[in-house]
């Protein structure tokens, strides 16, 4: 009986250890420990993942990866070689314990799963935490502010990083206040002078206790010379001041500085670019902070502010100059929204009363909103021609007395025929001066330049240029918004182009590409809405497309896209990408995309495939061009606030580092929907599906499921649910025991009947159920079968 007994044990201990190793578990798990700090895990072999915040600069075979909440080393010299900062990674290896420190050892298998990955932010410590619980941060990336003394270990005054052996330890202080620096001799930190204080250090946070016990012996790591901030000379203002709260009248500004300082806010009305600075209005607040915010009020609605801020202390001030923001538009501006498809949409997917504008006449729809100008129109445009009444309506608008103004695209020195038929009738026309990059913007803003006329300014923008080919033969997409904010805003962006603020253009003052700044406000409130508006190159358009994606997506990724040659936004996608709960689908042009191999990893193939592929497809839909340029986020899922980025941006290198291009980030379900329609329209033309397609308006009498059909099925399933009223839906596969496998369904549904499809290409062939819950409440349950 005892040899049963202890024969069972080592099956469990093996079973465990064979799940372990094929199943993925959280590095957070891995880090677990008994009461000697002994990791529950030893000797077991473990698959987790994290991003490398390590390049081999404390020696090759040491790298440390990490989540936002844990952080593990791996000591592998074959493992060392092969990643780097930013690599996103699988490793499979055996927990071992050195000194109190948690390692994989060796490091059986590992896949690099992307690259480029920004490292995860460094948490903000102080010495006491490193000192007292630097568990909780062992193995992942800190921060401390404000070093103000360093120390050898004998308490001497240090005043250079002596290296001895492999390394030395050093003690810093903040204040009273310290802990552990170990600078290793293989960082080009040995031997160099120590940074003038205060300054901040980046670093891992490790661990070296010899006896058990194993709690204490923490010690930071830096890494190289640039994990070294110097902050002396002022508190230093970390990133760009963000606005909030923004109404007609105020405005929220909020900073951090690396060290605490004042807060001191000058502004004035900027209503044109190159006027001087004359600020009229003031707040200062003496409290010495790291954690600034200041509401600025009696501001007029719907004008641009620029801001000079600065934050003060005894070692200098630092200062952010200029801040441009803008308040909310007058109350008589509606915001009003309008979005046009120029082919079909899918409107089995729209929301209530929410049908897309499908097979629109791009042709009519700009014509009639240049017939109601009465001010002004500037058109910053790449291609312009063949569509004569466009041409025709500007230069009677001229004659009526619309001011005219036209930014275009250097053409390699050529001039389009309807362009010049309009340089012919009197409109002045700039051309970008000819270059590598592009004049890329298709934009109009309409009556901006008539200061009284609130209701009356609006922006046209998406990727459509004005021809023949872009109107009626290619895929796109164009939006309108009726904002005097963000229609002034357009019309910074089009005068530093022009190069004046007035009816004359001025070459020697216009300014393109590389040469622009970043003197555009940002962030607006169009009714009660989020909207926000980049230009790019100056406003690094990439990484704000990149932190939409890590910081908004909850359910899906849905994307259309002319040119797609970014790593860094494809990483981004891979990153979110945890099929089924997190999805990402896209359809690229054909031609510009067919051997691209970037599309080909997503898909599966190339030199870094995709593992699980996405579902992504070539779009080849009437033999024309998919032109459109836009991302929809969690349209599926309108509890996540949904959102889309539109514009004239390709996903490329080009868009981001040279040529002039605009984007609009929208939060709003309604617009989100509208795009999602023409999208699932888009991917089902290319051969692709959606999980959860309407397939009737009928209202049925009940919340149901039918049998899902076929059943048995091997591997893909259609499961039918029937909606009898507006509700919050979930529809959730569990498997025999009643553990919750996937979530196909987790949002608002209006009635009608639905399709649902399932893959359960992952799962063992076995009994398998799926339920049906509305508003909370259990609806129906069926029981399906899979054989494999």
């Amino acid at each position: 009986m005892v040899k049963k007994t202890i024969l069972t044990i080592i099956i469990i201990i093996t079973l465990f250890a064979e799940v372990f190793s094929q199943n993925l578990i959280t590095i957070d798990s891995v880090r677990k420990q008994d009461a000697n700090g002994v990791p529950l895990l030893l000797n077991q072999v473990v698959k987790v993942r994290g991003v490398v915040t390590t390049s081999g600069e404390l020696g090759t075979p040491l790298i440390y990866f990490q989540v936002p909440s844990a952080g593990l080393v791996a000591y592998d010299a074959v493992f060392g070689a092969a990643v780097n900062r930013g690599d996103s990674v699988e490793v499979t290896g055996t927990v071992v314990h050195y000194n109190g420190l948690t390692e994989l050892q060796p490091v059986s298998s590992y896949t690099v799963l992307s690259t480029g990955i920004t490292t995860p932010l460094p948490l903000v410590v102080t010495p006491t935490q490193i000192r007292e619980n630097g568990e909780l941060y062992e193995g992942r990336l800190i921060r401390i502010n404000g070093i103000t003394q360093v120390k050898t270990s004998s308490g001497a005054i240090a005043t250079q990083w002596t290296v001895t052996s492999s390394g030395t330890n050093y003690r810093i202080f903040v204040g009273t206040d310290s802990c552990d620096i170990r600078i290793y001799a293989s960082t080009n930190i040995a031997n160099t002078t120590i940074p003038p204080f205060p300054f901040t250090v980046i670093a891992l946070n490790s661990q070296y206790k010899t006896s058990s016990p194993y709690f204490g012996g923490y010690q930071i790591i830096p890494r190289d010379l640039n994990d070294f901030i110097i902050t002396a000379g002022g508190p230093i203002i970390a990133a760009a001041p963000v606005e909030s709260n923004i109404t007609t009248s105020s405005i929220t500004l909020s900073f951090t500085t690396l060290s605490a300082g004042d807060t001191k806010i000058k502004y004035f009305l900027s209503d044109s670019l190159n006027q001087p600075e004359i600020y009229t209005d003031s707040v200062y607040l003496a409290a010495q902070t790291t954690e600034h915010s200041v509401t600025l009020n009696n501001l007029k609605p719907g004008r641009i502010y620029s801001a000079y801020i600065s934050s003060t202390n005894t070692s200098g001030t630092s200062v952010y100059n200029p801040k441009v923001f803008s308040t909310a538009s007058h109350p008589s501006s509606t915001g009003k929204i309008e979005v046009y498809f120029n082919f079909p949409a899918d409107t089995s997917v729209a929301l209530p009363n929410n049908k897309a504008n499908g097979n629109t006449d791009f042709r009519i729809r700009l014509g009639n909103r240049i017939d109601s100008a009465t001010y002004s129109v500037d058109m910053a445009i790449y291609s312009f021609n063949e569509i004569t009444i466009i041409r025709d309506k500007l230069i009677n608008a001229m004659a009526r007395g619309v001011k005219i103004r036209i930014v275009y695209d250097h053409r390699d020195g050529n001039i389009q025929a309807l362009m010049q038929d309009l340089i012919n009738a009197g409109i002045k026309v700039i051309q970008r001066p000819v270059g590598s990059y592009i004049m890329h913007n298709k934009f109009l803003v309409f009556d901006a330049r008539d200061t009284s006329a609130h209701s009356k300014k609006w922006i046209w923008a998406g990727s459509a240029n004005i021809t023949n080919d872009q109107f009626f033969n290619d895929v796109q997409n164009v939006i309108l918004i009726q904002d005097e904010s963000l229609a002034n805003a357009y019309t910074r962006e089009f005068e530093e182009m022009w190069g004046s603020h007035n009816d004359n253009f001025n070459t020697s003052l216009a300014k393109f590409g590389s040469q622009k700044g970043d003197n555009t406000p940002h962030i607006f409130n169009i009714n009660g809405k989020k909207i926000e508006c980049y230009f790019s190159p100056s406003d690094n358009v990439s990484s704000k497309i990149e932190n939409l994606i890590l910081n908004q997506t909850n359910k899906s990724i849905n994307f259309l896209i002319f040119a797609f040659t970014r790593y860094q936004i494809a990483n981004r996608m891979k990153t979110k990408y945890n099929p089924p709960s997190v999805m990402v689908r896209g359809v690229f042009d054909y031609s510009n995309n067919m051997n691209s191999n970037l599309y080909l990893e997503m898909k599966g193939q190339g030199t870094q495939p995709w593992n699980p592929a996405a579902k992504v497809y070539l779009d080849t839909y009437n033999n024309s061009l998919l032109h459109s340029k836009y991302m929809i986020i969690d349209a599926d899922n309108l509890s996540s606030n949904p959102v889309v980025e539109t514009g004239s941006y390709n996903y490329s290198d080009a868009a981001t580092s040279g040529n002039d291009e605009n984007i609009l980030i929208i939060y709003d379900s309604l617009v989100a929907n509208s795009y999602y329609q023409d999208f699932v329209k888009r991917l089902t033309d290319a051969g692709g599906t959606i999980d959860v397609k309407k397939i009737s308006d009928i209202i049925p009498k009940m919340f149901k499921i039918e049998q899902n059909y076929p059943n048995p099925f091997n591997p893909e399933t259609i499961i039918k649910m029937n909606i009898a009223g507006y509700s919050n839906v979930k529809l959730i596969i569990y498997d025999i025991l009643g553990r919750e496998l996937v979530k196909l369904m987790d949002g608002n549904l209006d009635a009608g009947s639905y399709n649902v499809k399932w893959n359960a290409s992952g799962y063992p062939s076995g009994i398998y159920f799926v339920k049906l819950i509305t508003d909370g409440k259990s609806a129906d349950v069926k029981k399906m079968v899979l054989k494999k």
